[in-house]
């Protein structure tokens, strides 16, 4: 392959920092160029240092604020850079982190130290037990929004009808997809999924992160409302944070579904 085929399509490893085999599978620590540190799980990136944040801020404000009035919070799996997005929504008073895999979280808070500096806020709460075991044991209606950061074996369907039971009315959930550019048959099953266990309404959103496989990704995010309520426009305009990707605009155009992806799901 030609030399700038190559610079344009691979991420350049200067140095591997860490190794380590997981219950979950291989865990790795990357210093790279151009994303600088980057973690990664069975050669997936889990995240990254330069562009994490395009991921972090897509997968907790779309659903924040779509939601009328988030309170109570849930993030299933490696939390880090999420829940300092959800913290910065002012109605959030609970957020509840599930993850059981201990060595992931370790090497984040080793190789990534600036983001673990939210740990001890008291509206964070970690729980360090297998999703299935949490979502079993938890009461319904519980939460307003539940996040769910895996794409692994987390499709199964008695996954989202315990997602659908920890809800409340209003409730809604998100998710990654496999990338739909090169994992394009992947996204149709999960959407049967989540009708099947009972949510009514569903959006795809799309939106680049460059160290991602493709360079683009594709969020799934339900409901339990009838339809999707309106996006809290006033509100994304008026917040009291800053981001640096997610605005309103950013999230309308995150919503329009690719024709390929359309045609895929309708057909």
């Amino acid at each position: 392959m030609p030399e700038q085929l190559l610079k344009n399509f691979s991420i350049a490893i200067q140095q591997k920092l860490y190794e380590k085999e997981t219950e979950q599978g291989q865990l790795a620590v990357y210093q790279t160029t151009p994303y600088g540190m980057m973690v990664t799980l069975n050669g997936h990136t889990v995240l990254s240092e330069q562009d994490g944040f395009f991921y972090h801020e897509m997968i907790t404000h779309p659903a924040l604020f779509t939601h009328s009035q988030p309170e109570r919070i849930a993030i299933v799996g490696p939390s880090h850079g999420i829940v300092e997005e959800v913290l910065k929504h002012p109605s959030v008073n609970y957020v509840a982190c599930i993850s059981d895999n201990g060595i992931l979280e370790k090497a984040i808070s080793q190789y990534f130290s600036g983001q673990t500096k939210i740990n001890k806020a008291p509206r964070v709460h970690y729980h360090k037990t297998e999703a299935k075991d949490w979502l079993l044991q938890t009461g319904p209606g519980s939460f307003d929004v539940i996040i769910q950061n895996t794409h692994s074996g987390e499709y199964l369907q008695e996954n989202y009808l315990n997602y659908h039971r920890l809800l409340r009315a209003e409730g809604l959930f998100i998710q990654p997809c496999q990338s739909s550019l090169l994992h394009l048959k992947t996204l149709k099953p999960i959407f049967q999924n989540i009708e099947q266990a009972g949510f009514t309404d569903w959006q795809s959103l799309n939106f680049p992160q460059p160290s991602y496989a493709s360079g683009w990704r594709t969020l799934m995010m339900a409901t339990k409302c009838p339809t999707f309520p309106r996006v809290r426009e006033k509100d994304v305009y008026n917040r009291h944070f800053a981001t640096r990707y997610y605005n309103f605009d950013t999230h309308k155009a995150a919503l329009a579904l690719p024709e390929f992806v359309r045609e895929e799901l309708e057909g």
